[in-house]
């Protein structure tokens, strides 16, 4: 214990203090006659050096019936480490491994997720990113696995301000288009 505790000493001490949060809505289609939904999801994030940051992830999902009343669906708290390294000027690759909880009315299960991706400045403040997620329940009898395409785009607002709008394609035991928009606070 008193090395873990040293070790995690160091790389606080030896971080970049770049912390952010970023909150993001997603207005999602579900399709083959599975529910639309809409999510709202708050995400803290920490430099832990020069190329890897941690973060802690809150999101609620809740179903969308036509003309209804919004219904929890879902409810997921999940922590994650992003490695980024600059393959040249022009672009980054990325790397988010995370393991969660997720919460339903029925039962609640641990899954991870794996996303590799590029990262590439556009100019002007703009800035593209490309990835793919893979994620899955640890218990494999639960239907929680997807595969997610990815594609976004954000612009630095001021230094410290920038929003982003991002489309995933949702596959697997969730068949879903998404709608992202959201807006992220450097400190």
């Amino acid at each position: 214990m008193k090395k873990f505790l040293a070790i995690f000493a160091m790389l606080v001490s030896g971080s970049v203090f770049a912390a952010s949060a970023t909150l993001e809505y997603q207005n999602i289609n579900g399709l083959n006659g599975t529910s639309d939904q809409n999510n709202f999801n708050l995400t803290v994030k920490e430099s832990i050096n020069n190329f890897l940051a941690g973060d802690v992830q809150f999101s609620q999902t809740n179903n969308s019936p036509n003309g209804g009343t919004d219904t929890l669906a879902s409810t997921r708290v999940e922590g994650g480490l992003t490695g980024v390294a600059a393959v040249s000027s022009y672009a980054s690759l990325y790397t988010r491994a995370a393991v969660g909880q997720k919460y339903t009315s029925a039962t609640n299960y641990g899954y991870y997720s794996v996303e590799p991706g590029v990262i590439v400045p556009i100019g002007a403040g703009f800035s593209a990113k490309v990835g793919y997620r893979f994620r899955s329940a640890f218990d494999t009898t639960m239907p929680d696995t997807t595969r997610t395409w990815r594609a976004g785009v954000g612009y630095d607002l001021t230094k410290t301000d920038n929003i982003g709008v991002r489309y995933d394609s949702v596959r697997g035991d969730s068949n879903q288009n998404v709608v992202a928009v959201n807006y992220t606070r450097s400190f």
